[in-house]
């Protein structure tokens, strides 16, 4: 069995995709939202909000899932420098 302790950065996982969801949903719903008050056939502004709102959040995600990564290994270099050195 092993004993490890969890993560110290455990929240910051948990937390990665509901921000995402959230991020998503917000703009979804706001091109909704700008659909019903233009009284649109066809809801350009919903897509538009759909396809802004994944962007977005897929960005966050890509930096959060970054600095969680860089955190994780913080004797990384990117200097490409010997570890021991400097």
């Amino acid at each position: 069995m092993d004993d490890k302790p969890p993560p110290r950065n455990l929240l910051s996982y948990a937390t990665v995709g509901i921000e995402f969801l959230v991020v998503f949903l917000a703009f979804l719903f706001a091109g909704w939202g700008l659909d019903g008050l233009t009284g649109c056939t066809w809801p350009a502004v919903t897509v538009l909000g759909a396809i802004v709102g994944f962007s977005v959040a897929m960005t966050r995600l890509w930096r959060q899932g970054w600095g969680i990564m860089k955190s994780a290994h913080p004797d990384d270099r990117d200097d490409g420098g010997p570890k021991g050195e400097g």
